[in-house]
């Protein structure tokens, strides 16, 4: 106003529809409302002009003055918003033809499947054929020389740690991202205070007494699986089991003071550093004459095959951890 003194005085004449330059004329609407506004306040008392522009609002709508509304606030020299163009609709003649050829191309590409599936299967040896490709060399020489090698009197667990230690570690890599990706998800540092289920009942009573059960036999089966059917997997999904058990024996609040989320981390993270630092070397001697300089002790006693008892404790821990883990996240995020 100090910059422009003659403001005011523009602003009266302009009021009272004196003002000759722009484009205002003497039909101008917001003139006109400016206009009863200055009446009303000469009337009833100072207002501003926009609370007096919503009480006027309200009263037109009251009064179903829509249009009277819709002129003030859209003049006539403003140009109407153009109408969307709408896409001509699709003849059915056309519609029609193109599920046809839907159809057929369907039916075809089955068919091609079909044909391909039937032509692989009937190429397939037949059972008991002494060509099948499964019965090569190399599973001739699990199963001959396996024990010698390994010094694991179960094939199986001597395979997985021993000739392909390097997908068992890859699997359990993959147990340990999506651990850690769903408690990236799940658990952010901005999420609600947890609120901590107390014991089951009804589990508490028959859970004590199979608790101790359940997380021995996971313990025997982990660490007994280079003599008989079990090791890490297996072992650890049974003492995962048991701790989701214990969660609904003992509480979560009892659990998760025993068994906080950052100590399973933190298990699961040295477990497969572990891992991945007891088979480091195998990687690079080649499939022949791997683990030759570790001693693989008396077959069929429990310290026998080498590495394969402390791998077989990490990959427990690494799946048990892992199990427990998204139970008490998810659990966390039911509500």
């Amino acid at each position: 106003m100090k910059d422009n003194p003659q403001w005011l005085e523009r602003v009266i004449q302009w009021a009272a529809g004196q003002e000759q330059e722009g484009p205002e004329g003497p039909e101008d609407p917001e003139r006109q409302e400016f206009q009863e506004y200055l009446e009303y306040i000469d009337a009833h008392g100072y207002m501003e002009f926009g609370a007096y522009r919503y009480m006027r609002r309200r009263e037109r709508a009251a009064l179903g003055l829509d249009a009277v509304t819709e002129a003030i606030h859209n003049p006539p020299h403003q140009p109407n918003p153009p109408k969307p163009q709408h896409r001509p609709r699709r003849r059915p003649g056309l519609l029609r033809r193109q599920l046809w050829v839907y159809r057929v191309l369907s039916v075809g590409v089955a068919l091609c499947l079909a044909v391909i599936f039937t032509a692989v299967a009937l190429s397939l040896p037949g059972f008991g054929e002494t060509d099948v490709p499964a019965l090569n060399e190399v599973a001739q020489r699990y199963l001959e020389r396996g024990m010698e090698e390994t010094g694991a009197v179960n094939a199986v667990t001597g395979l997985i740690l021993e000739y392909r230690a390097f997908d068992t570690f890859g699997e359990s890599a993959v147990l340990f991202a999506a651990a850690v990706s769903t408690a990236l998800l799940l658990n952010a540092p901005g999420r609600r205070l947890r609120n901590y289920r107390g014991p089951d009942p009804v589990l508490s009573t028959l859970g004590r007494s199979l608790l101790p059960v359940i997380l021995l036999f996971g313990v025997y089966v982990v660490v007994n699986g280079h003599l008989s059917p079990g090791g890490g997997f297996s072992g650890g999904a049974v003492l995962g089991a048991g701790l989701i058990l214990a969660s609904l024996v003992l509480g979560e609040e009892e659990m998760d003071r025993l068994l906080p989320q950052r100590t399973m981390s933190r298990a699961t993270t040295l477990a497969l550093l572990a891992y991945g630092l007891m088979k480091g070397y195998s990687f690079f001697t080649g499939a022949n004459h791997l683990g030759g300089e570790i001693p693989k002790g008396t077959p069929g006693a429990i310290l026998s095959g080498g590495l394969i008892l402390p791998l077989n404790l990490c990959v427990g821990v690494i799946v048990a951890c892992t199990m427990y883990t998204f139970y008490t996240l998810f659990l966390s995020r039911e509500e």
